[in-house]
This record gives structure tokens, sequence and C-alpha cells, in this order.
């Protein structure tokens, strides 16, 4: 409460009051200042905060010991990696490699089905070719040829000028024939061209018709290059004839 204005009396009710007030707060004194557990967490702040500085400075000189003393590892390859689970040392990461899968090898691929067709019947075997078996003959037309290759280019199966069990090779470019005469059943044809080999597709007539044929698209075969390399063999892999 404010002190009376000296020019203006007091009233009985605030004279009273004022000396209520009085007596009350001469009994309410302050608690003491505490001033040792202020400066004990102070104390403790600065430690806090000293440690928290010299954690990250002592991971630092421990992994700056650590590369020192790699090349100096037994067997010079470094310090064995932990997995990523976080589980025990399962030695150096390998580093993963960019190289393309390499392809499946030849013999893990499967072989073509044997394709049996009727005799007479023109077979497209692509890129304008054309194939037709018969009871004594294969015939070969090149459609892409001026006039649409009207003419077949055929070659006899018995007329006794390649022997029983044995394979003979013809080639148009790109195109590769080989030609089995013999008894048992071809089921597998390849050949070898500057070291390429390719599975031909076989294809062969009802019954027993004594032959088969097969085709191949590879490079080509030129007369002053290397003989191409034939190989004939049943569905369980025995050779049947081979080339040259």
């Amino acid at each position: 409460m404010n002190a009376p204005d000296p020019g203006r009396p007091e009233d009985d009710a605030a004279a009273s009051l004022r000396r209520a007030l009085r007596a009350t707060a001469g009994e309410l004194a302050p608690p003491p200042y505490p001033a040792e557990r202020v400066r004990r967490l102070g104390r403790r702040r600065v430690r806090t905060r000293r440690a928290l500085v010299a954690v990250p400075a002592a991971v630092a000189a421990v992994l700056a010991a650590v590369a020192i003393a790699l090349p100096q590892w037994p067997g010079g390859e470094g310090l064995p990696a932990a997995d990523s689970a976080g589980g025990e040392a399962l030695g150096p990461r390998a580093t993963p490699s960019l190289a393309p899968a390499q392809p499946a090898a030849p013999s893990a691929r499967p072989w073509p089905s044997v394709r049996t067709v009727g005799a007479g019947e023109p077979v497209e075997i692509g890129r304008g070719q054309v194939l037709t078996l018969g009871a004594d003959q294969v015939c070969h037309r090149d459609t892409t040829e001026p006039g649409g290759g009207v003419e077949d280019t055929c070659k006899s199966v018995s007329d006794g000028n390649q022997a029983a069990g044995s394979v003979s090779i013809q080639s148009s470019g790109a195109l590769l024939r080989p030609l089995y005469i013999g008894p048992g059943r071809a089921a597998r044809m390849t050949v070898e061209v500057d070291g390429e080999v390719l599975r031909a597709q076989v294809l062969t007539l009802e019954g027993n018709p004594g032959y088969a044929v097969g085709y191949a698209w590879g490079s080509g075969v030129s007369f002053d290059g290397p003989t191409p390399k034939v190989r004939v063999s049943d569905a369980e892999g025995k050779l049947l004839a081979e080339f040259p």
C-alpha cells in the first residue's frame, strides 16, 4: 500500500490495514540463497560439456591409430570386416563386380527339339530361306533372289554320293546346312566355325527316312577360311557321325 499523502489525513480504516500488513510482512523472511547447490549444478554441467567434446576427439584418435596400423596387419589385407548385422568378423569385404553376367555354357542350354515335317512340304526357316524334304532329296530355295527364287538347289540322299553313316555340310551365305545320312535317329547337330559352336535345328520326315537335315545361322563359310566341324548325335548323346 502507498504511503499516506502528507497533505491529507489518513482515516482509521486505512491506518488499521497498514498496521496489519506491516505485522504480517514482518513475520515473512525469504529462505537463504542455495549458493552451494547452484555451484554444484554448475560444476556438473561443465564436466558434462567437457565429456561431450572429448568423446569425438577420442574416437578420431582411435580411427587414426587403426588407419596407421592397417598396413601392418598380418597378410597385408587390413582388419577383417564384420558382417552387416554386426556379427562376428567374416574377413575382407569383397567389392561387388560390375562385369555383366556370363552367358550360359552351350551344354547348359536345352537342345532344340527335332521338327518332323511332311514330304514335299516347304519349310520356311527364316530370312527368306525355304527347305523341302523329300523321300530321296533335300531342296533349298532362296526366295530373296530375283523372281522369288523359283529354282531349288537339291541334293540327293539316295544316289550314293554321300556314304551311309556320314555327314556333309552346305552353306549359302550365313545359312549352314548339315546333312546326315545313315542309320540311327539324328537329334543333335552342331557346326563349329572359327571357334564358334552353333546348334542346328534338326528337320526329319516321319518314320525312318534314313537321313536328317539341319540348319543354323552363323557368319558363313568361305573357301579360303577354316573348314567347319560338324557333329551329329542321337537324343542320348551317342555320336553318329562327324565332319571332317
